[in-house]
């Protein structure tokens, strides 16, 4: 059942309530790509990215960056053969440190980066169920924190500050009122994190914040 699913007992007539909306509309993949990205005039910066799909990919930068500037990236994964040049905008991007940034890549390289995910699907077992988050969330959802993971996972500050403000669970709309200042970066990993199963909607498989203590302290 998703967020705003209503049961048999919601009276008739019942208004929706309100919702944020998934804004990654394809899967994400956590596997680690390396990215350089090309500068006018030469020469290039290279990062880690943190996810990578067939639409786009998220990576740190060492500088900030604007919405709708446009990147030139040339990907590589150790488990993969060649490389995948892209060219995009960037969809998103901190307005703090550590900057790090969204890019949407330009129609005519989808088809390639669909390839390229397909083969990293097929290079990393599991990858290809990644990304089954919710495509909305209701307001008055509360989320908790998900079961204490066995390994640490991966995550970058952004993750760790949205996992560590939810406490014994808040509501989605509590929450945006705490990043009110960082929402507009925040809801992609939001969703991302539900879809991983590190937030979860479902009190009885929620951890509890002592059990996370020592995966959060690393930010």
């Amino acid at each position: 059942m998703t967020a705003t699913t209503q049961t048999e007992a919601t009276p008739p007539g019942t208004p929706k309530p309100a919702t944020i909306q998934n804004p990654r509309r394809v899967p994400r993949a956590l596997a680690r790509c390396e990215a350089r990205c090309l500068l006018p005039g030469g020469g290039f910066w290279a990062a880690g990215t943190l996810d990578f799909g067939p639409h786009g990919c998220q990576l740190f930068a060492p500088r900030p960056y604007r919405r709708g500037e446009p990147v030139k990236l040339v990907l590589t994964n150790e488990r993969l053969d060649g490389e995948l040049p892209v060219a995009g905008t960037v969809a998103w991007a901190a307005n703090k440190e550590p900057w790090h940034l969204g890019v949407a890549f330009d129609g005519p390289f989808l088809p390639a980066a669909t390839r390229w995910f397909d083969e990293l699907a097929r290079a990393y077992p599991g990858l290809a169920t990644f990304g089954a988050s919710p495509r909305e969330l209701a307001f008055t959802e509360t989320l908790r924190l998900g079961p204490v993971p066995q390994v640490a996972p991966e995550l970058n500050a952004a993750d760790a500050r949205v996992l560590r403000e939810l406490g014994a669970g808040v509501t989605v709309g509590e929450l945006r009122e705490r990043l009110a200042g960082s929402w507009a970066v925040t809801e992609g990993p939001l969703f991302a994190l539900v879809g991983r199963g590190l937030i979860t909607l479902d009190a009885a498989q929620a951890g509890t914040p002592a059990g996370w203590a020592p995966i959060l302290s690393r930010f």
